[in-house]
């Protein structure tokens, strides 16, 4: 019997002496002798050239629709279920539960730390991951968010009756708990955004959808624990009032996870890196000089935001101080609809304002802004000025976190364009490694207010004088002095509009090449 490559051979030798029809004619003539392939095969070939004959074209992004949009934005709504719950709450809640304030700070500080590495390793793990045909990041965020809400529903389980004993070890270990979930869900929720789009703009929409979705959140709280947790009059009451509200609220970030998968696409293409390591990771991270600047100054606007998680504290013992029941549960009420609410409101300006000034520029108002409320806060003793001071502080930090997730995915081209690698799980293990260890002291800083200023711990406990004082001071200098810093690292980022468009053409021409040398 004769093989594939003697049935063309010898049907090229019958055929050599006959005309070729033109079209055949110029097909050869371009692609030289046929190779040896059955003459079934060889037949297959000829009818599907034409006289473009190349490469599939490699498909275009197409444009994210507005529901691509809202489907991610919605899944920083289930974030920020355990971030809100732990930022605005937590600290009281275990300050309230009669967990002094020293020891809730060294839990919050040591827990911040414990999540900072795993980040890391989180960054490491999704770069490894192989993609499917729905690609890789969104079935990653699902898979941990889901168990993120039931640890964050055991957080607010520590029994009132316990001892103290009891009481710290559940508060640390529910807390770990959380923390490691979220670190494994939020990396790459982080770098789904790099991975749904290139244009500059729709990353932009896709940050500023972010935010908006964490603040939506905040609104809801605002309304439900806010005007309720200063009037609870005892541990077993507020353990009561706590715990159904939570189980329903991770009920629902559950369901949204699904929605967010359900929602948004994977087009960028992100390599498999199968070998790796974690030292590659950590090189990754500390030789994008873009990355580590805007880590910084992420780290250091984060710092100004630490006095939210004692907002009900400071509405009692400053803003409130001696007024009745009614009045308090308005300025607790006021206070935490200032630090949810911003976002709503502030965020869709984010991408007007990134068009006239860059995001630098919009990084820049956003400190300007804190620095004035913190001045405000500090010298104006009026209780609704004092409101506008807190309010021009949140919108301060709300403008800044605007811009974070969009210059992250900046960064990961501008250090594919130095070095020739892509890493997107580094670049969001990086980002978000230094957001833990500030955010670790953030969180120990309000707690750490309280007891610097002589803040007693318990519920219906009452206060030395100077407490309201030094409060005050604490409370608009700390803001202050994280803003300025932040203002003065962000100088020295260098991934500018203008810069990127020049990233990202050279990037496409750089792809262009290797595309047409592989054909």
């Amino acid at each position: 019997m004769l093989t594939g490559g003697e049935i063309a051979h010898d049907a090229r030798r019958k055929t050599k002496d006959l005309p070729l029809p033109r079209q055949r004619r110029a097909v050869w003539c371009r692609r030289g002798p046929a190779p040896h392939r059955g003459t079934q095969e060889k037949s297959k070939e000829f009818s599907s050239m034409s006289t473009a004959t190349a490469q599939p074209a490699k498909k275009t992004p197409q444009k994210l629709t507005w529901l691509n949009i809202v489907g991610y934005g919605s899944g920083d709504l289930a974030n920020n279920i355990g971030w809100r719950m732990m930022s605005m709450f937590l600290a009281t809640y275990y300050i309230y539960m009669g967990i002094d304030p020293v020891t809730t700070a060294n839990i919050f500080l040591f827990a911040r730390f414990f999540q900072a590495v795993v980040y890391l390793l989180a960054g490491n793990y999704a770069d490894r991951v192989k993609p499917n045909k729905n690609g890789k990041f969104r079935r990653l965020v699902v898979a941990f968010g889901v168990p993120m809400m039931v640890a964050i529903c055991l957080m607010y389980t520590i029994p009132a009756d316990a001892e103290m004993g009891i009481k710290v070890a559940w508060a640390i270990v529910t807390y770990l708990l959380y923390q490691l979930l979220g670190a494994l869900g939020g990396v790459p929720y982080g770098a789904l955004l790099g991975a749904m789009t290139q244009d500059q703009n729709e990353r932009q929409r896709l940050s500023s959808a972010r935010m908006v979705g964490g603040a939506l959140f905040g609104l809801i709280v605002t309304f439900t624990l806010a005007p309720a947790i200063n009037n609870v009059k005892d541990q077993a009451a507020l353990a009561k009032l706590m715990l159904p509200i939570v189980c329903i609220f991770c009920l629902v970030g559950a369901l949204i996870y699904v929605f967010l998968y359900k929602t948004t696409i994977e087009q960028i293409d992100v390599p498999t890196q199968p070998k790796v390591s974690f030292v590659d990771t950590l090189k990754a991270i500390f030789t994008n000089p873009a990355l580590l600047i805007l880590c910084f100054a992420t780290g250091f606007y984060l710092i100004a935001t630490c006095v939210g998680s004692i907002g009900p504290i400071i509405a009692k013992e400053v803003l409130a101080n001696g007024a009745d029941a009614g009045t308090l549960a308005l300025i607790t009420t006021l206070v935490t609809l200032i630090n949810a609410s911003i976002g709503v409101i502030a965020s869709p300006f984010g991408p007007v304002i990134a068009r006239h000034l860059g995001k630098k520029g919009g990084w820049y108002l956003g400190c300007a802004l804190g620095i004035i409320g913190g001045v405000m806060f500090i010298f104006v003793t009026n209780v609704w000025l004092s409101l506008v001071g807190l309010a021009l502080n949140a919108i301060g930090a709300q403008f800044c976190g605007n811009y974070v997730w969009g210059m992250e995915g900046d960064t990961v081209e501008y250090y594919e364009w130095k070095t020739g690698k892509r890493t997107d799980g580094a670049a969001m293990a990086g980002l978000s490694f230094f957001r833990q260890m500030f955010g670790a002291l953030t969180s120990w800083l309000g707690p750490a207010i309280l007891a610097f200023t002589g803040y007693k711990s318990g519920m219906n406990v009452a206060q030395d004088p100077t407490v309201a004082e030094n409060l005050r001071l604490a409370a608009g200098l700390v803001p202050l002095i994280g803003f300025v810093i932040s203002a003065a690292i962000m100088f020295f980022y260098p991934v500018t509009e203008a810069k990127f468009k020049q990233i990202k053409a050279e990037l496409a021409e750089r792809r262009s090449a290797a595309e047409a040398q592989q054909a």
